[in-house]
């Protein structure tokens, strides 16, 4: 958000001083020049963010995890094979 944008609404969290500390040490890393620069950036990534592409996410996610089912149990029936021929 440019800087000339004037800001005039605000809202207030609270964070442990663990979270705090770790995204004062994360901020720069995002190209932003504090803290609560970096909250308005997410908050914006956040409500920019389109609720179709969280829901391909689960989707896949989903689909990975069924793969992930299917794999261990095809490799615990290989290993309960391989028990029988020894």
């Amino acid at each position: 958000m440019p800087d000339s944008d004037h800001r005039n609404k605000m809202i207030s969290l609270r964070l442990s001083e663990v979270e705090y500390e770790s995204l004062k040490t994360r901020y720069r890393a995002y190209g932003t020049r504090n803290v609560s620069e970096l909250a308005r950036l997410a908050l914006q990534r956040i409500a920019t963010d389109s609720p179709g592409a969280q829901d391909g996410f689960g989707a896949k996610l989903s689909e990975l995890d069924e793969r992930i089912r299917r794999l261990e149990s095809q490799v615990a029936l290989l290993l309960e094979r391989e028990r029988e021929m020894a």
